[in-house]
């Protein structure tokens, strides 16, 4: 029920409409959310060591009693944050793959949008929380099964997409795989040396080798049963 209150002065009529108030659900979601984009945010400007709670409290615009009646540890936001990271990254790579039909070129379309993936700030902070876990033990252990469904996800939309059809089904994840590696490495090195006419010229490079390759297998396909 919205309560409404109607206030009369000369030729103004002002309403005051009550909204419903929110439940404690409803507000501990928001304050996680609130947490969790900072934690983004914060790793990605500041990397992974300097993401402290004050940092990310501060991002936040909450206290550090508010973030710790949320989650016990940091370690434990990390986490949700990961895990975020992950399902909004798998609905952007969903939705690619599900318009590539519509398409002139899906291949070059899919490329491109793997390689501004590994450029956005989501993913700079995922990956600098995989480097992290390389020297924690704790953090790697409880990331790893969400980074083995994650992918796990991705492989299958592409695989659904079809986009990879032209290539021995074997070999259309060691794809994806090189292909989230080339870009990856090259958005940390984009970093600090900037060459966009490279850039131009990798991903030319990329589709022409993938094109000829794909034509290879198909004119002799005694070397995919080589490799088995």
């Amino acid at each position: 029920m919205f309560a409404a209150r109607v206030h009369g002065a000369g030729w103004g009529v002002v309403s005051e409409v009550s909204r419903p108030r929110r439940t404690q659900q409803e507000r501990r979601a928001a304050t996680v959310a609130k947490l969790v984009d900072a934690t983004i945010a914060a790793i990605g400007e500041v990397g992974y060591q300097r993401t402290t709670v004050q940092e990310i409290c501060g991002r936040a615009g909450l206290s550090a009693g508010a973030m710790f009646r949320q989650f016990d540890t940091r370690l434990d936001l990390i986490v949700r944050t990961a895990e975020e990271i992950f399902a909004r990254q798998l609905v952007g790579y969903r939705v690619t793959m599900e318009q590539l039909g519509a398409q002139d070129n899906p291949l070059d379309v899919a490329l491109r949008f793997l390689r501004q993936a590994q450029q956005s700030t989501h993913t700079h902070s995922l990956r600098e929380i995989f480097l992290a876990a390389r020297s924690d033990t704790e953090l790697r252990d409880r990331i790893a099964p969400i980074a083995e469904n994650y992918y796990r996800e991705i492989v299958a939309a592409l695989e659904a997409s079809g986009v990879l059809a032209d290539f021995p089904a074997d070999l259309r994840e060691p794809i994806f795989f090189m292909m989230l590696h080339l870009f990856s490495g090259e958005a940390v090195v984009r970093g600090v040396y900037q060459r966009p006419d490279l850039d131009v010229t990798v991903l030319r490079l990329v589709e022409d080798m993938l094109a000829v390759y794909a034509a290879h297998t198909a004119a002799a396909p005694e070397l995919t049963m080589r490799r088995s």
